[in-house]
């Protein structure tokens, strides 16, 4: 793999804010503060083309966010004003959250892929929804005085709930409506059921969003109403991207690299490893539940440290290797995961 954000780069090891870059003719790539997070910040993309101005995971909506992403914009030439559309990888708040300030001050279209069904704000009560995740943790075996930090609660449910909506989906193969027509969307659910990338092909470059990272291994987690085997779909989203050899990969966090084909392998096998060490867990303890076999299992930071929404993203993508172990055959049940239908449908229970 070929680095190729080197600045960007110097900036993620001295934990410091990159600066504003021209990264290919008419991309620039602008990084937007996201505050009280580990990931620190998201590589936003500005892509101006004659009138057009397409910002591309615009970041999490705060203050600073807001200023990061207005100076990017005038490095760039352009104005708030002057943004014409706006287009999240995925619903999360550190890509979709600024998206609705910058609609009403510019009035930009919204666009999200087809299959971006935002699940984790799919409520009709917040309380009756935060009841039910911690009903689930309990089937998944956290303690009780754990509860509290890793079941959703209402403020965060109603902060997804207010979220900006789409006012334009894009599938597969579609072409972001902007004047030039050099974007071309890559369904790549995984790290979210909708999940997409963009692919220009007469730049060579490949806008991935969260779908690969450098060095970060993208978190795949099980969720309510979500994707019931969302690892499978994560690695067959990279079999599908291994033939992009050439392109430079312009991610959503951390630095710009050369290499997709070989990263998208390295993720893929980093996957699989993973799930032979669940299983290995599965078979050596008696009553696994999701949390005695996320306990053992090795976390870079160390499992006791994680916490709050490191411990939720940790359960959740202990969660999904085990589904992936069950559906392909060589798990065994475990209280908590997605149950089937009669006709061999899967459906979150």
């Amino acid at each position: 793999m070929e680095i190729t954000g080197g600045l960007q780069r110097e900036a993620w090891i001295n934990k410091v804010m990159p600066p504003v870059e021209c990264v290919a003719e008419g991309i620039w790539s602008v990084p937007v503060v996201f505050p009280n997070n580990p990931m620190r910040y998201t590589l936003a993309y500005l892509v101006v083309e004659d009138e057009d101005c397409l910002v591309v995971d615009p970041g999490f909506d705060s203050v600073q966010g807001r200023l990061d992403l207005t100076a990017g914009l005038r490095a760039a030439g352009v104005t708030v004003s002057d943004v014409t559309g706006i287009l999240a990888t995925h619903f999360h708040t550190d890509h979709l959250g600024m998206a609705r300030w910058l609609r009403r001050w510019s009035g930009a279209w919204i666009a999200l892929g087809k299959a971006e069904i935002r699940y984790i704000s799919a409520f009709t009560n917040a309380w009756e929804e935060t009841a039910a995740d911690r009903a689930r943790m309990r089937t998944w075996g956290v303690p009780e005085d754990r509860i509290n930090e890793a079941a959703l609660d209402v403020d965060g449910l109603m902060h997804l709930r207010r979220l900006a909506d789409a006012d334009l989906r894009v599938g597969d193969g579609d072409t972001v409506p902007i004047s030039r027509g050099r974007l071309t969307v890559v369904e790549t659910p995984g790290h979210t059921p909708g999940h997409i990338c963009l692919r220009d092909e007469s730049r060579k470059v490949f806008l991935s969003g969260d779908h690969v990272l450098p060095r970060i291994t993208p978190n795949v987690s099980l969720e309510m109403r979500g994707d019931p085997d969302p690892l499978r779909s994560c690695l067959q989203s990279l079999d599908r991207i291994e033939g992009d050899e050439g392109f430079e990969v312009l991610p959503a966090h951390e630095y710009r690299f050369r290499g997709l084909s070989h990263r998208a392998r390295e993720l893929k096998s980093l996957a699989l490893a993973r799930s032979d060490e669940v299983l290995a867990l599965l078979d050596a303890q008696q009553h696994p539940t999701v949390w005695t076999i996320a306990t053992k299992l090795h976390w870079s930071r160390g499992f006791p440290s994680l916490s709050g929404l490191q411990l939720r993203l940790a359960l959740s993508e202990t969660a999904a290797h085990l589904q992936f172990l069950r559906t392909s055959g060589v798990g065994h049940d475990v209280e908590g995961l997605p149950v089937r239908h009669m006709n061999g449908a899967p459906l979150l229970g």
